[in-house]
This record gives C-alpha cells, sequence and structure tokens, in this order.
C-alpha cells in the first residue's frame, strides 16, 4: 500500500508546495483555512481577489478527488465567489480548474482559480473559436459520455465509467 503522503506513481506530496501551504510550513496570503479545504492568493494573481482553493490532503488532479472532498472544495469555492464579489465588485467571475498539462495545470495539486473578471481585463478571452462538430462526431461524443456515466451511476464510486472511455479508445474513437 502507498504512502499516504505520496499519490501512486507520482511525486512526494512534501514537494508539493500546495501541500506546505496546508501544512503550514509554506508562506501563503490565507483567505479561509477549514478542516479540509484552504484558500490563499496566488502569487501572481492575475487581479486582486484572485483566489485558489486548494484541498489540504494531497491530490493531483481531478481524477483523484472524492465525493466528499469534491463537496468542501465546492462549498470553499462558492463562499469564496459570494467574498469576490462583496469586496472586489467584479464585471463577472472565472471558476477554473486545470487537470494535466494540456489544459495548464502547472502545480500538480488539485487547485481551483476563482478570477475576478472586469470588463477589457488583461486576462482577455479564455475560449477559442468554435471548432465545427460534424452532427456524427457529436452524437457519438454524446453516446459515449452518456454510456460511460450510465456505468459510473451503477458503480460503487466515482470514474467507473472510465472503462467506456478506454473501449473508446481501443476502437480509435479518442478526443476531438
Amino acid at each position: 500500500m502507498a504512502s499516504p503522503h505520496v499519490t501512486p506513481n507520482r511525486r512526494p506530496a512534501r514537494d508539493c508546495p500546495f501541500c506546505r501551504i496546508a501544512a503550514g510550513t509554506g508562506p501563503a496570503r490565507l483567505v479561509s483555512t477549514g478542516q479540509d479545504v484552504i484558500a490563499f492568493l496566488p502569487l501572481r494573481p492575475v487581479h486582486p481577489g484572485h483566489v485558489l482553493v486548494v484541498p489540504r490532503r494531497h491530490l493531483e488532479d481531478i481524477w483523484d478527488l472524492d465525493e466528499a472532498t469534491a463537496t468542501a472544495v465546492s462549498r470553499t469555492v462558492l463562499r469564496v465567489a459570494h467574498a469576490v464579489r462583496a469586496v472586489f465588485r467584479p464585471d463577472g467571475l472565472n471558476v477554473i480548474q486545470s487537470s494535466g498539462a494540456a489544459a495548464t495545470q502547472t502545480v500538480p495539486h488539485l487547485h481551483v482559480h476563482v478570477v475576478p473578471r472586469f470588463t477589457d481585463d488583461r486576462m482577455g478571452t479564455i475560449w477559442p473559436t468554435p471548432a465545427d462538430g460534424s452532427p456524427l462526431a457529436l452524437d457519438e461524443a454524446a453516446s459515449r459520455l452518456s454510456k460511460a456515466l450510465q456505468q459510473d451511476d451503477q458503480g460503487d464510486e466515482l470514474g467507473q465509467g472510465e472503462a467506456a472511455v478506454e473501449e473508446g479508445d481501443r476502437q480509435g474513437t479518442r478526443g476531438p
């Protein structure tokens, strides 16, 4: 069995800057501390009011996340979002969670960005122009996702539906 300080096949949690912050040994401007989740300002915020919400336990990405921790993270994101609105009065708000390098995750510890947005701010548009999606490709994607979610509903824990995705990979129907 793996050590509780090491995520399987991943770096030790003690090398993780967010784990150090959660343990109180790393520098941070904390805005909220709870039993399972902390919230703090990033070192290089997009704007004042940009906050990171992080589970205390080392989880590399969303695929490591269990329902109880997801609930705690979500509650804290919601609380932080309301505080950001009350304090900074932004024109909008982005809530961003990136998993994996391809999604721009730079710290391999699950975290959610709560980013106040202002008209014409320096962050700019975050979505590319839509890709052309053929009705056949969209129908296939919807079918595969539905199958994976149905399998998840029949399983005991999150992630059971990944077998449907893996089967699609074997059949060469992966990705965009």
